[in-house]
This record gives structure tokens, C-alpha cells and sequence, in this order.
């Protein structure tokens, strides 16, 4: 039988499975977003309105283990990306199919933190917002204590 802290551990991650607006803690007036500019499509923090580049989609990859996608102009989706993780990389998105996997961390009802192991092995990184200017870049950092590494994760109003 589990434990009651098992049990909400299963319940919050369940949560996960399925869209979610992604939305900065330290700036409440920022969610993730992916850039539909020319170029790379980097992950940045925006204001939110709506759009389909703004909803992530959460894709289990077992345990506590999730892939993430999201879609731009004209429907074409792409998936969060950090192919050579190391602190201050920028999250990008990639089509194909291919993403990261990364770890989905609970810090309060419906707020997480989302991290992926450094290119070493040795550290979690976590997707950081270091500035409330919208267009800032969603970064890979150490743990900080900060709540600019917390997510809220909602489902959209559809």
C-alpha cells in the first residue's frame, strides 16, 4: 500500500500529463513562451496571450520524467530542447520529435521546478528566468533558491 506522501507525489505528477501555461513565480507577469521570431526558437519569458506557442504540452516518460512540446505559426510543433546542458544555455526548440527528457520537481500545489542533469552528470539544472523584461531568454542554472527556478503549471481555459 503507499504512503500517503506517495500518493500525492502520483497525484501531482498525473497532474502533468496533458497542455499547461507555464507561468513564472518570481514574474507573475511572464510565462514561457516559444519565440516565433526568425531564427532559432528560443524559450523566453512573454506576456501572457494565449497563443498555441505558449501552451507546453506534457509528455511522461516514466516516473517523474516528462518531454515537452509546443507549437508555433502554422501548427508546427517542436519540442523543448537543451542538447549540451550547462548553466547559463538558453532552452530552445527542435522539431522531429526530439527533446530533452526532464525531471519534473513539486515545490507547491500546482508549482513545480523543471530540471535536466548538467552535460557532466554531476548537477540538476533548472529552467531559469533572470529578468522581467519580456523577450528574456529561459536559462539552465544551478539551483538558487529563488522562485524565478518555480513554474506555476495550469491547464488553459480552452
Amino acid at each position: 500500500m503507499a504512503s500517503e506522501s506517495e500518493s500525492v507525489e502520483v497525484h501531482a505528477l498525473a497532474a502533468m500529463v496533458g497542455r499547461r501555461i507555464l507561468t513564472n513565480a518570481s514574474f507573475n507577469n511572464r510565462v514561457a513562451d516559444l519565440d516565433n521570431g526568425d531564427g532559432t526558437p528560443y524559450l523566453i519569458g512573454w506576456k501572457p496571450h494565449g497563443g498555441r506557442n505558449q501552451l507546453f504540452n506534457f509528455e511522461p516518460q516514466g516516473g517523474k520524467r516528462t518531454k515537452l512540446s509546443t507549437s508555433a505559426r502554422g501548427g508546427k510543433a517542436y519540442y523543448v530542447s537543451s542538447p549540451d546542458p550547462e548553466p547559463g544555455s538558453h532552452l530552445k526548440g527542435t522539431t522531429g520529435g526530439v527533446g530533452s527528457i526532464y525531471t519534473i520537481v513539486d515545490h507547491a500545489p500546482q508549482q513545480i521546478k523543471l530540471s535536466i542533469l548538467s552535460s557532466e552528470g554531476t548537477a540538476p539544472l533548472y529552467w531559469t528566468l533572470t529578468s522581467d523584461d519580456q523577450g528574456t531568454k529561459i536559462t539552465l542554472e544551478h539551483d538558487n533558491g529563488s522562485e524565478n527556478q518555480v513554474w506555476g503549471a495550469v491547464e488553459p481555459d480552452d
